[in-house]
């Protein structure tokens, strides 16, 4: 062998790792020049992240780059936009997960069992201590009276839903090493006074969390599934059941009684991992038993029920479980979700015939207060949920009692 071709097999590897880099490097620069206007020509990984919010195009103005926020966002921006890293946030929490046993994900508390939780609920749930504002509970309460009073002069049917959080529900999983002052302190029932309030105003309501604790022990599986925040398809089939029943017991069938018939399956799907796989793992071995339902309609439907929406998350699977059922719901649903700031709150819109249109990303537009108004006046049954985590304190109840005292002409949601 020549000294030449010995001195090219030498230095073939620092070839082969010069032309990955560069093909790297132009790969990135190729995805920088096409995200912002063509994202879909990316070259990205097979399987994206979970939960990770698209790459937005940096601020270029003077005041952006002397404050830092151009070069941080373009370096953010960089680092997503390279084909490498999904599989580099995966690689690592897959090590945080199984070698440490860590949540890699923000916002993600594994508790025992490899139970997952969202942090929030467990820092709510923990931070439970004195009683509420009893004047603040007392006026929640008279706006839900004026908001029923208000819908049901429509010729609406109305209820109210408390939705239940899995840290209070299922304490007994919360991590070992964490310390959860209101377990101390006997102060985790926060629910009491806003009872007592919806039953001196007479609000039409469901109380979903002590509806699945009484439930729990008639089912063979939990009620929340081990790698997800919500309440599985059961456990909200049970409160739908409930929530036909409450609105039937008033002057409306407009949404005819609900029922089931369920069983179980072994492979967890949808909302039974919505936690898992914002973990973003390279493989997980979780295999849990998860519930199946086929929901049912009381008697014959003239025409599909129109039901408004507006609540949090947990209402998806409720309204899912309406839009499957043989008496088929058509749906306009107002998602609302917390804010960066205390007392602050966004929304979203879904319009929903079947139970996969709530699967589509609901997108960053949020609707005009004529939207809706609109909706309301669509509908014939009006859903109103809150979360126990967070109850009193969105933004779902003054939105909803502003458009009831201000009917608009009834018509198609748009």
């Amino acid at each position: 062998m020549t000294r030449a071709r010995l001195l090219l097999l030498q230095r073939l590897p620092i070839f082969a790792c010069a032309a990955a880099l560069l093909a790297l490097l132009l790969v990135n620069i190729w995805n920088f020049l096409v995200s912002t206007d063509w994202p879909k020509l990316r070259i990205r990984s097979s399987e994206p992240l979970w939960g990770v919010a698209p790459p937005k195009p940096a601020p270029w103005s003077v005041e952006a780059f002397l404050s830092g926020e151009t070069q941080k966002a373009v370096s953010s921006n960089v680092g997503q936009l390279q084909p490498v890293f999904p599989l580099a946030v995966r690689v690592r929490n897959q090590f945080l997960y199984s070698a440490l046993g860590v949540s890699g994900a923000p916002g993600i508390t594994i508790g025992r069992e490899r139970r997952l939780f969202e942090t929030y609920y467990i820092d709510e749930f923990c931070a439970r201590g004195a009683a509420p504002d009893p004047g603040a509970v007392d006026a929640w309460a008279a706006r839900l009276r004026e908001t029923q009073d208000a819908v049901r002069a429509s010729g609406k049917g109305f209820v109210y839903l408390i939705s239940p959080s899995k840290a209070a529900a299922y304490r007994r999983y919360l991590p070992d090493t964490f310390v959860c002052p209101s377990l101390l302190r006997g102060t985790t029932d926060k629910l009491a006074p806003y009872r007592a309030a919806l039953a001196a105003h007479g609000v039409a309501y469901v109380d979903g969390v002590a509806l699945l604790a009484a439930a729990a022990p008639d089912y063979a599986i939990e009620l929340f599934p081990p790698g997800g925040t919500h309440w599985n398809v059961l456990g909200a089939a049970i409160a739908t059941r409930e929530l036909t029943r409450r609105l039937n017991d008033g002057e409306t069938a407009a949404l005819p009684a609900y029922d089931f018939a369920w069983g179980t399956r072994q492979e967890p799907v949808g909302a039974d991992i919505d936690l898992l796989r914002l973990l973003n793992l390279l493989w997980w071995d979780w295999r849990y038993p998860s519930a199946s339902v086929v929901g049912r309609s009381a008697g014959v439907c003239e025409k599909p029920p129109q039901i408004f929406a507006v609540g949090g998350s947990f209402l998806i699977e409720v309204l899912a479980n309406l839009t499957e059922a043989s008496c088929a719901a058509r749906v306009d649903y107002w998602h609302y979700m917390k804010g960066a700031r205390p007392g602050e709150s966004r929304r979203w819109r879904r319009l929903a015939a079947h139970a996969d249109d709530f699967s589509r990303p609901m997108g960053e537009a949020v609707e005009t207060d004529e939207a809706f108004r609109r909706g309301l006046a669509w509908g014939d049954v009006v859903l109103l949920e809150e979360n126990e985590a967070v109850i009193g304190e969105m933004g779902q109840v003054p939105d909803l009692l502003a458009a009831a005292k201000t009917q608009a002409p009834a018509g198609a949601s748009q």
